[in-house]
Formats: C-alpha cells, structure tokens, sequence
C-alpha cells in the first residue's frame, strides 16, 4: 500500500505537470482531464466532474491519505501544487507510513517562495508546477 501510494502521488505530480507544460494553466479544468489515477473527495466518494481547484485526495489502505490542489498563477504567485498536510486527512497507520516515506516526506515540506510588492513569502506545504523538489531519497 505505502509503495502504491508513492508511486501514484509521483505519477500524479508528473501527470499536473505534463498538462501545466501542454496548455499554460488550469482554469476549470477537471481532474478527469488531467490524471487517470483514482482521486477521492471523501472517503469512497470518486472525483467525478470537480475541478482541479478542489481538494482532492489519493488513498491508501482504504483511506484518504494525501489531499492535492491545484493553484493558478496570480500575480508573482506561481502556479503551485498545495498538499494537505491535515493530521484528519493523514490519520494514522498507513496514511502514517505513507506521510513519512521519504519521496512523500519530500513533497509535504515543500515550500514555495515568491515575492510580492517587494516582501518575500512563502506557501508551506507547495510545490512550484514543474519544480525539481527531489523527491527520491538514497
């Protein structure tokens, strides 16, 4: 389950960026659009026609495991990848394992830094679109 749940989270990331290089942004997107992978809004209940705003969730061991959201391009903010780091959404057991594998652990402590009117910021939790976060561990 845990290597399952990694291996989709990447191909998830790969899959939001892919369609981020082929057409420039979201906007409404949907998320059936995007990825094939099976994508949750709550627990058992499928991504049907949500857009790629909404909060999504990959799953493992039956439960919601890692929350995705996509944010578009405003201003000097970047188009970024959001995760949920909710400890609700990560519960506990596999969710657990699944959180602290390292490629895993990667992507939740992202950060995303930008500048806006002069001042520096950042949005934990995020990763730039197309970003070169490492996400492999020796």
């Amino acid at each position: 389950e845990i290597s399952a749940a990694v291996a989709n989270l990447r191909t998830l990331v790969s899959d939001i960026s892919a369609y981020h290089v082929a057409k420039g942004e979201f906007g409404t997107v949907k998320w059936k659009d995007i990825t094939n992978l099976p994508l949750q809004m709550s627990k058992g209940q499928a991504v049907v026609n949500q857009t790629a705003d909404t909060l999504v969730y990959l799953a493992a061991g039956g439960e919601n495991c890692i929350g995705v959201q996509l944010v578009n391009r405003d201003g000097n903010k970047p188009a970024h990848i959001k995760f949920d780091t909710d400890v609700h959404a990560i519960g506990g057991g596999v969710c657990q394992q699944v959180a602290n594998a390292a490629p895993v652990k990667a992507y939740l402590d992202s950060k995303v830094n930008y500048t806006d009117s002069g001042q520096s910021s950042k949005i934990d939790h995020a990763m730039v679109i197309g970003s070169t976060t490492r996400v492999y561990s020796k």
